[in-house]
């Protein structure tokens, strides 16, 4: 069965000036892919994996209409709209525009199946359920839902790799987080320099829930990564911390929506990274305070360190604002390590090689601290430091 995957992905949510080609990324996979998929899960008690039976169709069906970070569409927020020939401007190009849904359509049309995790009621999960997603003589596509009952607790660690050849790892994933239920999501990527990448999640929060993300994008030959949340419910919560580290000739295409619905609501996205070689990043990072999503907080931040010339850097921070009582602030820092805090390190016996893997290693490790499992973070560690024992 064929894979592909091809279009626009990772819209900013609003008209832009595109003059730079910032506002979506073109995405072309094309994949041989089997019913393998290269999923590996480690469950615990109070949690289940569903592949048929009411349960799991009561819970897709009601997971339905999540949207992702790579499929949401670019002209749905209000805010913007100067004029009445902007609001109608946007309602035509919104009627016209085609579907967005190509990641999932390319998950439909090769045969992908969609599996359900979903912990029980109240239930509290003490210790993480582990998934790896890994690519071998096979590709490792995969469609999932995360249901994480009202009342309840999880802790999700998914980890992508890959053998040094070409190859693709993919995945869509869907995030129901019900009323006073918690979630944190552990992703780290540790691909190979030759595997291509898409990882596409969406989150739905209802009242007082909570939602946490640490991802590590520190692998791969062309990784999309897309990642919309929409905090529903009153005093809901999202936090976010996302590391990157990009070498080589590879490309890292990163989109991350917060929509700020309810009342009280409050999110805070971060992001940090070094970029070595020839390497591109992007990095959208868009919140939006919608009508009447009144007391609502939300911040965001990045920082990128470049440690070379030839890179290309595109940091993209956004808030739209469609609401008057909220408190919201954001930003982006892009920068070269100093040359006299360089002097200083060498003039302490250190190289400039070994300077540059402190740098990054700092950078990356303030995130893969939190990621609060000792064989996780111990992989990470060994990852980064196995990238600058191989550079000659």
């Amino acid at each position: 069965m064929k894979f592909e995957l091809k279009g626009a992905v990772n819209y900013l949510p609003t008209l832009t000036y595109g003059r730079m080609k910032n506002s979506y990324a073109e995405i072309d996979f094309s994949y041989e892919v089997n019913g393998e998929n290269g999923f590996d899960i480690s469950l615990q008690d109070g949690v289940e994996l569903l592949t048929k039976g009411s349960l799991y169709e009561e819970i897709v069906a009601r997971a339905d209409f999540v949207k992702t970070g790579m499929e949401a569409m670019y002209l749905d927020s209000k805010a913007g709209g100067d004029s009445l020939e902007d609001e109608n401007r946007r309602d035509r190009e919104v009627k016209d525009a085609p579907s967005t849904d190509i990641v999932r359509n390319a998950l439909k049309a090769a045969e992908i199946p969609v599996k359900v995790i979903a912990t029980k009621k109240g239930n509290s999960v003490s210790n993480p359920v582990k998934i790896v997603y890994k690519a071998g003589s096979n590709n490792s596509i995969n469609n999932n839902i995360i249901y994480v009952s009202e009342g309840s607790e999880l802790t999700l660690i998914e980890v992508f790799e890959s053998e040094n050849k070409e190859n693709l790892v993919g995945l869509q994933t869907r995030v129901y987080v019900c009323e006073n239920a918690r979630v944190k999501l552990v992703r780290v990527n540790m691909l190979s320099e030759n595997t291509d990448h898409f990882d596409d999640l969406g989150f739905h929060l209802e009242n007082n829930a909570k939602a946490e993300l640490v991802q590590l994008e520190l692998g791969g030959k062309r990784s999309y990564v897309g990642v919309r949340t929409e905090l529903v419910g009153r005093k809901s919560e999202y936090n976010s911390a996302a590391g990157y580290l990009c070498r080589g000739e590879s490309l890292l295409d990163m989109n991350f929506i917060t929509n700020e619905w309810g009342k009280k609501v409050s999110c805070n996205m971060d992001a940090s990274g070094v970029l070595l070689d020839n390497s591109t990043k992007v990095y959208r990072g868009t919140i939006d305070f919608k009508e009447g999503a009144k007391g609502a907080r939300g911040f965001e931040k990045e920082d990128t360190l470049l440690f070379s010339p030839k890179i290309i850097n595109k940091s993209v921070p956004l808030i739209l604002c469609h609401e008057e009582d909220v408190e919201g602030d954001h930003g982006a820092t892009i920068g070269r390590i100093d040359e006299k805090l360089m002097f200083y390190i060498k003039s302490r016996g250190i190289d400039e090689k070994a300077a540059k893997q402190l740098m990054t290693e700092a950078y990356i490790n303030a995130v893969t601290e939190k990621i609060g499992d000792d064989e996780t973070e111990g992989r990470v560690i060994k990852y980064v430091s196995e990238v600058f024992n191989d550079e000659q």
